[in-house]
C-alpha cells in the first residue's frame, strides 16, 4: 500500500501540466525589470519636461544677460578688470533658482534622476580649470573658451535628453554642440582677413561674446519657452 501511495504521489507531481518552468519565471522577472526601467525613464523624462522650463530659462538669461553686459563694457573701454563679471553667471542663476524654485512634484525620484544630476554636477565641474586656463594664459584663449563652455553645456544637455528619451533636450544639445564650431570658423576668418591686410580690431574680437549669448538663447531659452508652453498646456487639459 505504501508503494502504490508513494507512486500516486510521484505520477501526480509530474502530471501537473500548469506548474511553472523556472525559465519562465526567469523571463518574467526579467520582463517585468525592463518594464521598471522604462517606467523610471518616462516618469523622469514627464518630470523634468514639466518642471525644468524653468532653469533653463534662468541659467539662460543669466547667461544671455552677463554676456551682452560684458559686450557692452569691452565696446565702451571699461578696464579689463570687469572681466570678472562673468563670474556673476553662477551667482545669478544660483540666486534666481533659490528665490524661484521648480514646483514640488509628487512623483518619487529614480536612479534616472541621480544619473542626469550627477551628468549635470561633473560637466559643471568641468568648467573650474577651462575658467582658470582663459585666466592664467589670458585673451589668447578667450574663443577656446567660449566654444568649450558651450561645448560641455550642450554635452550634458544632450547626455539628458538621452538618458530620459526626450527630443526637446536632445535637439537643444545636438545644436548647441553644431554651433559650438562657429568660434573656430569665425576665428579662421579673422586670421585670413589679419592675413590679408585687414584691421581686426577689439569690435571684431568682441563679436564673439554676441555669438556666444546667441548660441545659449538658441539652446536654453527658446527650448525653455517650449517646455513651459507644453508644460502649460498640459496643465490646462488636467485642469
Amino acid at each position: 500500500m505504501k508503494r502504490i501511495e508513494t507512486d500516486g504521489r510521484n505520477r501526480s507531481r509530474t502530471a501537473s501540466p500548469n506548474a511553472p518552468h523556472p525559465l519562465q519565471d526567469k523571463a518574467l522577472d526579467a520582463h517585468e525589470s525592463m518594464e521598471l526601467i522604462a517606467r523610471m525613464i518616462r516618469n523622469t523624462r514627464r518630470r523634468m519636461e514639466r518642471d525644468t522650463g524653468r532653469p533653463f530659462l534662468v541659467w539662460g538669461y543669466t547667461t544671455v544677460g552677463i554676456s551682452l553686459l560684458n559686450y557692452g563694457f569691452n565696446e565702451a573701454g571699461f578696464a579689463p578688470a570687469w572681466s570678472f563679471t562673468w563670474f556673476l553667471i553662477p551667482v545669478i542663476g544660483y540666486l534666481l533658482t533659490r528665490l524661484f524654485p521648480q514646483r514640488k512634484s509628487t512623483d518619487p525620484r529614480t536612479d534616472i534622476d541621480r544619473i542626469v544630476g550627477k551628468v549635470w554636477a561633473v560637466c559643471t565641474l568641468s568648467l573650474i580649470p577651462i575658467f582658470l586656463l582663459c585666466l592664467l594664459h589670458g585673451l589668447s584663449y578667450r574663443p577656446s573658451l567660449f566654444a568649450l563652455i558651450t561645448l560641455i553645456m550642450a554635452v550634458a544637455t544632450a547626455l539628458t535628453g538621452t538618458i530620459v528619451r526626450s527630443r526637446i533636450y536632445c535637439v537643444a544639445g545636438f545644436a548647441g554642440m553644431g554651433l559650438s564650431t562657429a568660434f573656430a570658423f569665425y576665428d579662421f576668418w579673422l586670421k585670413r582677413a589679419a592675413a590679408a591686410g585687414s584691421v581686426v580690431d577689439a569690435h571684431l574680437l568682441n563679436a564673439e561674446i554676441l555669438i556666444f549669448a546667441a548660441i545659449f538663447a538658441a539652446m536654453m531659452i527658446v527650448p525653455g519657452h517650449i517646455l513651459n508652453s507644453k508644460s502649460g498646456r498640459r496643465q490646462d487639459c488636467i485642469e
